[in-house]
């Protein structure tokens, strides 16, 4: 994004910080439920709604994990693996790194990322890009002007509302120890994350600059070139290491988020009792690895694939999070429904090329607004109690 819209390309970052501060709102909440998301929509109304917010949450989590199929695919490439063992080797290493235990893979995975962190730092400042990085607030608000307002409303509304519905998110806030540290949790990764956001497009930026990436034919192969050339400056030969540790991070997000996937399949099947199976794991990672191959950007094949379910869900969410009750089993279904309806429709259509550009926003926004406004109809009878308590750790 930064190789088309300038420092805008950290605006996906900077989307997912606000989802993360706003998760932080009400994680100490979401941590006393402690159950996922389909659960706890499966006690509010019933089996069928927590099978079909299930079914929902594949869709979107197999876009992220394509995003995150793609990226790994990008680092293999670059060392010099052909096409189809790249793919194949990241998928199999992600169905690995999936089978670890959840509070050893963080550490290991956020060890791998904080030493990309560091090159990236070292790259950045290397390659002359400290000015950039100085000025990136305002270059952001400057490149955003690149965007549709439209197109603006989607990435941001899609990215930060999936933080706050995403079981991917919620698996680490659920996994604390106590509700305060969730909370704790959830904040620093936000603030962090505005930080962090603006160091790739900067580095990317200070490299097209010097003409170093000129040679590039994937435009996802930048920031693992940055860092492998830093890395060679830093220490020779180490390239291959540093790029190694990149995929590590990189296949510890697509871990992660094939945990979220193989929990929702099995809630998904009505007969399921062993979300650990491995059969789980392999089926997401098939749906994932499809989607990846189609080669679409990273942050496009994120943001297309969860505005369906955002809009689906994003209303009943907020009333038993924010509200703690809850409509009766048909009407919940009602307004999940009519949400589904209005933005698979917008989806299929901006496929089709019926609508511009702006298909998401339309999607996303479109069937927000319309779940909303069946779900104020169906509350004029009055919400009944989810039952909180019962709930609680």
């Amino acid at each position: 994004m930064a190789l088309s819209q300038g420092m805008a390309g950290g605006l996906y970052g900077v989307a997912t910080a606000l989802g993360m501060l706003a998760l932080a709102t009400f994680a100490g909440r979401l941590w006393r439920l402690g159950v996922p998301v389909w659960e706890l929509f499966g006690q509010a109304f019933g089996p069928p709604i927590q099978r079909a917010v299930a079914l929902l949450s594949l869709i979107w989590m197999s876009g992220v994990l394509a995003a995150q199929v793609a990226g790994g695919v990008a680092i293999a490439r670059l060392i010099g693996l052909p096409g189809f063992m790249s793919q194949a080797l990241v998928l199999a290493l992600i169905l690995g790194a999936s089978r670890l235990d959840l509070r050893v893979a963080s550490r290991l995975f956020a060890a791998c990322l904080l030493v990309s962190a560091l090159v990236l730092i070292y790259a950045m400042a290397d390659a002359g890009g400290l000015a950039l990085y100085a000025q990136s607030a305002p270059l952001l608000v400057r490149d955003l002007g690149g965007f549709s307002p439209a197109r603006l409303v989607s990435i941001v509304l899609a990215v930060g509302l999936l933080v706050c519905l995403g079981a991917d998110y919620h698996q680490f806030v659920l996994a604390a120890r106590r509700p305060l540290v969730a909370v704790a949790g959830c904040a620093l990764a936000g603030v962090v994350l505005i930080a962090v956001a603006f160091l790739p497009p900067a580095l990317a930026l200070a490299l097209r600059g010097t003409g170093e990436l000129d040679g590039l034919t994937d435009a996802k192969q930048v920031i693992p070139f940055a860092l492998g050339r830093a890395a060679n400056g830093l220490w020779p030969g180490s390239q291959t290491l540093l790029l190694a540790a990149l995929s590590t991070a990189a296949l510890g997000s697509g871990a992660a988020i094939v945990r979220a996937m193989a929990s929702a399949t099995a809630a998904a099947a009505p007969s399921a009792r062993d979300t650990n199976h491995p059969g789980w794991s392999i089926a997401a990672l098939a749906a994932g690895g499809l989607l990846a191959a189609r080669g679409q950007g990273i942050v496009e094949t994120m943001v297309s694939v969860n505005v369906v379910y955002l809009a689906s869900v994003g209303w009943l969410f907020v009333l038993l999070l924010l509200r703690g009750a809850t409509l009766p089993a048909a009407q919940a279904g009602l307004v999940m429904g009519s949400g589904l309806a209005v933005s698979g429709a917008a989806y299929l259509a901006g496929w089709a090329g019926w609508i511009d550009a702006d298909a998401d926003t339309v999607s996303l926004v479109g069937g927000l607004g319309v779940s909303a406004l069946v779900g104020l109809i169906c509350a004029v009878g009055g919400p009944r109690s989810i039952g909180v308590d019962g709930l609680r750790r």
